[in-house]
C-alpha cells in the first residue's frame, strides 16, 4: 500500500501493514493544506522569478505541495513570529536527507525546484532530466524560461529594443 503521508510503499517504516493511520507523519497538530502553503510560498517569492519558477513547478506537478504542507519540519518560519514564509530548499533538494520518498520522476522535480529556488542548490541537469516524462519535461522547461524571464515555451522571444 502507498501512503501519501511518507510515501512508504513496501511497509519497511511502520511494518507491512502500513496504513496512513499508522504513518509517524500522519499524526500532525498542523492544518496546512497544500493551498496554504502554495500562497505563502508565492508571497514569499513575489518579485523573484527563480522561486516563483520553483512554487510554479511544484504546484503544477501536484504531488509535493500536499506532502510538504504536513511536513513543518522542512519549513522556514521568522525566528521572532513564528511565521512560515518558505521552505528548507536545501534540504529538499536532497531526498535522503529531508526524508521523502518518491519515484524518480517526482524527486527529479523536487530537486530541480530547489535548484531554481536556491542558488546555492546545484543539481547536475542531464541526470535530473533523464528521469521525467514528456509532461514533466515540458513543466521543467516551463520553469526555466519563468526562472529566466523569457515568454512560455515554444513562443518565439523578441528582445525589446
Amino acid at each position: 500500500m502507498f501512503c501519501e503521508h511518507c510515501g512508504d510503499t513496501d511497509g519497511q517504516e511502520t511494518g507491512t501493514d502500513h496504513d496512513e493511520r499508522d504513518c509517524p507523519r500522519y499524526a500532525t497538530d498542523n492544518d496546512w493544506t497544500a493551498k496554504e502553503l502554495e500562497d505563502v510560498l508565492r508571497q514569499t517569492a513575489d518579485g523573484s522569478p527563480h522561486r516563483t519558477a520553483a512554487i510554479e513547478l511544484l504546484a503544477a506537478h501536484g504531488v509535493w505541495l500536499p506532502r510538504l504542507a504536513q511536513r513543518e519540519d522542512l519549513m522556514v518560519a521568522d525566528g521572532e513570529t513564528g511565521e512560515v514564509y518558505d521552505l528548507d530548499w536545501p534540504t529538499l533538494a536532497d531526498p535522503d536527507r529531508a526524508e521523502l520518498v518518491g519515484s524518480g520522476s517526482e524527486l527529479g522535480i523536487l530537486t530541480l525546484a530547489a535548484s531554481l529556488a536556491d542558488a546555492g542548490v546545484s543539481i547536475r541537469l542531464g541526470d535530473m532530466l533523464s528521469h521525467l516524462d514528456s509532461t514533466n519535461l515540458a513543466r521543467v522547461l516551463t520553469a526555466i524560461a519563468t526562472a529566466n524571464g523569457r515568454p512560455q515555451v515554444g513562443e518565439r522571444y523578441v528582445p525589446s529594443l
